[in-house]
């Protein structure tokens, strides 16, 4: 296996009508998210999001970090057959990936293709996982439609399917990895089910539970719960099925469950109906409260969506601190978007609806929010953990990370929504989002004509929100007509004027309307900055050239023990990408609002590193970084533009180069804070000399 890390872009979402962040491609696997919301590809550990994803290059599944919005394929390996589908499980010590083949709604299981799962250890030094020594073991030995795993209170593994028209279980040893001989539930007649029914295992509170959906068309057809007990010394040894819900349609394959011991102890189901009437139930949420008898207690029952509203493929999620339960599933595309409107099992777009734990029923009502939805495509088949989000213990200020799937596009997606954690578990969200960062700042002069107006909010903001209404910008006597974008990894909105402003008029920002994701409203920014003076440009002829300074600059790693290391003072500037290293510059053209701008010029020197590969120069929208305090696990607030204005490279040691830089891309920033980035794709780093030496980083304006 290669060890090798890779970073693999996640291309921000940009196409008007996207929303969430484009990743990797998965070109040579049909269905790399898998298409029953049984199962999870993804994990919390050691601050990161992990997943199991697919790698084009090697045409295996690979175990790929998230971080700053990118994934990184570590190069760990975890399955080689493209046709599987996987569950995911991260106990805090070791990863488990169950991977199978799979065969297809209503196609028999097919013996002679084995589940496998794989373990893996964890380095925290190095944030590496090692696939242990014979740690590969086969769970059974057939293709099946959907497997789960989940690990109980004793060290088992447990994992259920549906084969011969049964629901199957089987069980490790107490050491997680010896599995036992498959067995089907002991209950002969109600574990009998279709070729279309599947099954799901959790484990909660000295128990493991499964749930199975039974479609025979008869007064028996439910969605089913068993219990067995950890203390049981016998593996077959199941409580009598009892229904969850119950009649004619009430159950489809389509189930997943979660555990919220922090919250009486309940579990939650999310399921699929097989209604066909419009004002039927579709997609719902079950909740069990386990302190109870679990063989015997009720199941309490929500509506998350109705037939009409054409829901598909749902899964749950449980936020402990701000104490919502979250659903995600695939709707019908919006207005503006191709396929708008279209109901179809081929996908659509992925949207939240979510409500407080100590009111589920009210995710009924609740306000349905896009989360992934390519324009352009269907997305489907969204995923995520089976871990609790920011839970005080084990996912700590994890925030929330779901994925599915562009098929037509065989591309990954993503929605990150990095709030939550900082409080104690069962503090719900109270803190309305505020305005961190602007530009121009309140009470700037001498701004650019052609200037941008941005905002940086404090946390992520609901992406329903009316972004021109909630942006505007008013002159003495209107408003500016302007676009407004949101970007949901920065957090930065952006109103762009339709045309240049007036020279030497002050203007009025004002941000409002805005709500965080738990519904708190933030209070209305409003701040004024006035344009430069109409300049009277030097006679033909007689360019003026004017040379400035660095006024802050710093580089970021994300080398093993480096991502909270601050290099303000450095007297160097790394330039990487294995590991990753970010160059950040920032120079002062306040005092240039309103000049023609002919060229400019960018002056660095080489230090005691010089490197074979190419440094691209970006611009970086958000000014708010300082030097002093900017680190890798910030940086994501201050991302570098998708495109290049200049290059660097290859370069010798201890030498001076100038780079020529887009003088359009430059002239837009005329009048505030110019922000460059520098990053490669080249693992041969360069470092350059910084403000803290005598051949500090300048850039050369030269004006008509």
């Amino acid at each position: 296996m290669a060890l090798a890390a890779l970073v693999v872009p996640g291309v921000a979402s940009a196409a008007a009508g996207d929303v969430g962040s484009e990743g990797p491609s998965h070109t040579g696997t049909g269905t790399p998210t898998g298409t029953k919301r049984a199962t999870s590809a993804l994990w919390f550990n050691d601050g990161f999001w992990w997943g199991n994803l697919w790698d084009t290059a090697s045409q295996d599944f690979h175990i790929f970090k998230f971080n700053a919005g990118s994934w990184v394929n570590t190069g760990v390996a975890t399955e080689t057959r493209n046709d599987t589908h996987h569950d995911v499980l991260w106990d805090g010590n070791t990863l488990y990936v169950a991977s199978y083949k799979f065969v297809n709604d209503g196609v028999a299981a097919q013996a002679g293709f084995p589940t496998k799962m794989r373990r893996y250890s964890y380095d925290k030094a190095n944030q590496k996982y090692t696939l242990l020594t014979q740690s590969t073991t086969n769970i059974n030995n057939s293709k099946v439609e959907v497997l789960t795993i989940d690990k109980d209170s004793t060290g088992r593994v447990w994992a259920s399917w549906q084969e011969n028209n049964r629901i199957w279980l089987n069980a490790t040893a107490t050491d997680g990895k010896t599995w036992g001989t498959p067995f089907p539930h002991p209950d002969a007649k109600l574990s009998t089910v279709s070729m279309d029914d599947t099954s799901a295992v959790i484990a909660f509170g000295g128990k493991i539970g499964v749930m199975w959906s039974r479609q025979m068309g008869d007064a028996t057809d439910a969605m089913y719960w068993s219990v067995h007990d950890d203390t049981a010394l016998s593996n077959t040894n199941w409580s009598t099925p009892l229904p969850a819900v119950s009649g004619t349609r009430s159950s489809d394959d389509h189930m997943n469950l979660k555990w919220l011991d922090s919250s009486s102890g309940r579990v939650f189901a999310a399921i699929k109906t097989s209604n066909t009437s419009a004002n039927l139930p579709l997609i719902q949420l079950l909740s069990l409260d386990t302190t109870a008898d679990t063989t015997t207690a009720k199941w309490t029952v929500s509506t998350i969506a109705t037939v009409s509203e054409c829901p598909n493929r749902v899964i749950v999620l449980i936020d402990e601190f701000a104490q919502r339960v979250r659903t995600f599933a695939t709707y019908p595309k919006p207005s503006g978007t191709t396929n708008a409107g279209v109901c179809t099992s081929s996908g659509g777009a992925i949207y939240e609806k979510s409500a407080p734990l100590n009111n589920i029923s009210s995710i009924t009502t609740a306000t349905k929010i896009p989360r992934i939805m390519d324009a352009d495509q269907y997305v489907h088949n969204v995923t995520s953990t089976k871990q609790n989000l920011n839970n005080a213990t084990s996912t700590a200020n994890s925030g929330l990370l779901v994925l599915a799937d562009a098929n037509a596009t065989s591309r990954y997606w993503h929605y990150y929504d990095g709030t939550g954690g900082g409080g104690p578990v069962g503090t719900p969200d109270t803190t309305p989002p505020t305005v961190t960062a602007t530009t121009p700042t309140s009470g700037a002069t001498n701004v650019a004509v052609g200037t941008n107006v941005t905002a940086t909010l404090s946390e992520a903001v609901d992406p329903s929100t009316n972004w021109p209404a909630s942006f505007t910008l008013t002159g003495p006597t209107a408003a500016v007509p302007a676009g407004v974008t949101y970007n949901s990894t920065s957090r930065i909105a952006t109103l762009d004027p339709a045309s240049d402003l007036a020279a030497n008029t002050t203007y009025t920002a004002k941000i409002g309307g805005v709500k965080d994701v738990a519904g708190n409203a933030m209070a209305d920014k409003t701040w004024t900055f006035t344009t430069a003076p109409a300049t009277t440009p030097p006679p033909t002829g007689t360019p003026q050239t004017v040379t400035v300074t660095a006024s802050e600059d710093t580089y970021v790693s994300n080398g093993t023990g480096l991502t909270t290391t601050n290099f303000g003072t450095s007297a160097i500037l790394g330039v990487d990408n294995s590991p990753v290293e970010v160059a950040y510059l920032k120079f002062d053209l306040s005092p240039y609002g309103g000049r023609t701008l002919q060229s400019a010029t960018l002056k660095l020197k080489s230090a005691g590193s010089g490197s074979t590969g190419i440094q691209k120069v970006k611009l970086v929208a958000n000014d708010g970084w300082s030097e002093t305090a900017i680190t890798s696990e910030t940086k994501s607030a201050y991302p570098l533009g998708a495109t290049s204005i200049g290059t660097l490279g290859p370069t010798a040691v201890n030498t001076p180069y100038e780079v020529t830089l887009d003088p359009a891309a430059v002239r837009g920033e005329l009048g505030q804070p110019l922000s460059l980035g520098l990053d490669s794709t080249s693992s041969d780093g360069l470092d350059l000399n910084s403000s803290e030496t005598a051949s500090p980083p300048q850039l050369v304006l030269t004006f008509q």
